[in-house]
This record gives C-alpha cells, sequence and structure tokens, in this order.
C-alpha cells in the first residue's frame, strides 16, 4: 500500500492525516478535513497516535499509543469514518509505511490492562489484525520492569512483522478504496 492510498481512504472517510516526527518520534493525527468554514482546532482532531521508529541496527516500530475520541464524531459522520477496523486502521497502516521506510521489520504494542475488562478485547482485536502475543506483563516480578519503564503500564506485549501487517492491512484499505 503507498501513503496516496492510504490519504486517498481517509480523504474518503472526511478525514486527513497528519504526520510529525521528532527525531524518531512520531505523532500523528486524523482530523476532519477542513470545509473553509473556519473554526479549526482540538475538535478537528478525531483521533491520534504516536510511537517511535527505531531503524536497523534494532528495526523495530514501537506503537505506544493510538486513541479515537469518539465522542467528537457527530452521528452524521459516524457511518462515512467508520469501516471494517476504522480510523485506527489508517494510522495503524500509516506508521506501518513509515516503519517499513526506515526499514523496520518488528513492531511491538502493548495491549493495555487498566483493570476495566476490557483489556482481553484489545487482545483479541490486535490478534485479528495480526500480533502475536510476547507475553503478559505485570506478572513476573523483576522480569517485568523493563517492559514497565519502557510502556509505563501493565498488560499484554504483542508482536508483530512490519511487512506482513502492512501487506494484510494495505489489503483492507484498497478493498475499502475500491467499494468507495
Amino acid at each position: 500500500v503507498t501513503r496516496e492510498e492510504i490519504e486517498r481512504a481517509a480523504n474518503a472517510r472526511g478525514l486527513t492525516l497528519e504526520t510529525k516526527f521528532y527525531g524518531p518520534v512520531f505523532k500523528m493525527e486524523a482530523r476532519r478535513m477542513r470545509t473553509g468554514r473556519g473554526g479549526e482546532g482540538e475538535a478537528d482532531v478525531v483521533a491520534t497516535h504516536d510511537g517511535f521508529v527505531a531503524p536497523p541496527p534494532f528495526g523495530i516500530l514501537h506503537m505506544d499509543s493510538m486513541r479515537v475520541y469518539n465522542s467528537k464524531v457527530s452521528e452524521r459522520e459516524r457511518g462515512k469514518m467508520r469501516s471494517t477496523f476504522g480510523i485506527a486502521i489508517l494510522l495503524g497502516t500509516m506508521s506501518l509505511l513509515e516503519g517499513a521506510e526506515a526499514g523496520c521489520k518488528k513492531c511491538e504494542l502493548l495491549a493495555i490492562d487498566d483493570g476495566n475488562g476490557y483489556a482481553e478485547k484489545l487482545v483479541r482485536y490486535y490478534g485479528r489484525l495480526g500480533f502475536e502475543t510476547v507475553r503478559v506483563v505485570g506478572e513476573n516480578g523483576l522480569r517485568d520492569i523493563p517492559d514497565l519503564l519502557v510502556w509505563g503500564g501493565v498488560g499484554t506485549r504483542m508482536n508483530g512483522d512490519v511487512d506482513a501487517l502492512l501487506a494484510k492491512w494495505g489489503g483492507v484499505i484498497r478493498k475499502q478504496l475500491s467499494r468507495d
């Protein structure tokens, strides 16, 4: 999948994607497309995603957080912005593309466990997306200290192959584009 295809898929949902790099750290935002009526600002941001790219010899794309602000999406916009995997698939695919272009082969994330019962759903969701469970962080004493420092919380550590995920998610985006 190409950057242009991801951007076209976002535009078809009334969104633009913006990526900013601060050294190896990235922050992505999905914003409503400007209508020319002004009023640009925080309310226009409907999703954010951040992490960092550690190119070879590490070759790791670290996906730190993904937030979709459903409360900022009006009822009228929901049908257009939602898709098989929603806005998150666009941001995730764009970060995978950035990682692949930097030579990353592995993608890592933590399905956070905030104690609200949602963690199991996240692990299943990421599993359907193509990630594999590495281990549960927070049950292994001293062994978990590095992960706790990197991720800042407990949950399930998961890895994915950047090229395989990009091919899979890119296929989903191309399929969506062919229907639009």
